[in-house]
């Protein structure tokens, strides 16, 4: 079996034309490219380092908070994003940077009046069975 190498911040920038800059995740968050992000992260998931990992779903939930912004969501776009998530809120890694983490985190937008900025937070929530 090949000795697969991890793709460092570069080559995933160049790879996906973004910049490289702290808060990756939503400095180049797009909501006309959250199928692209969850297609590029399903193809290269072990390839990313577990830091790069975190931010990448940052990067899709981000994609997909603005999408749902902006309705350019329909059925299958989201169907696409609950499948990505799901297995992310199964991992058992309780640490700051696990998957689990990078998904949950977005609960803690939710407070108030929020809905109208994150309406991603209340469909994790949903999905978190909350």
């Amino acid at each position: 079996m090949k000795n697969l190498s991890k793709k460092t911040y570069d080559e995933v920038n160049k790879d996906l034309g973004l910049i490289s800059t702290s808060d990756w995740g939503i400095i180049n968050e797009d909501a006309d490219r959250v199928k692209e992000f969850i297609e590029y992260y399903n193809k290269n998931a072990d390839l990313l380092e577990p830091l790069k990992k975190y931010e990448f779903i940052e990067l899709v939930i981000s994609s997909f908070n603005e999408a749902l912004l902006e309705k350019k969501v329909d059925n299958e776009l989201e169907f696409l994003f609950k499948e990505f998530i799901y297995p992310h809120l199964a991992d058992e890694d309780d640490s700051p940077l696990s998957r689990y983490h990078a998904v949950s985190r977005w609960t803690s937008f939710i407070s108030g009046t929020e809905k109208e900025y994150y309406p991603v937070a209340f469909m994790i929530k949903e999905m978190m069975g909350e």
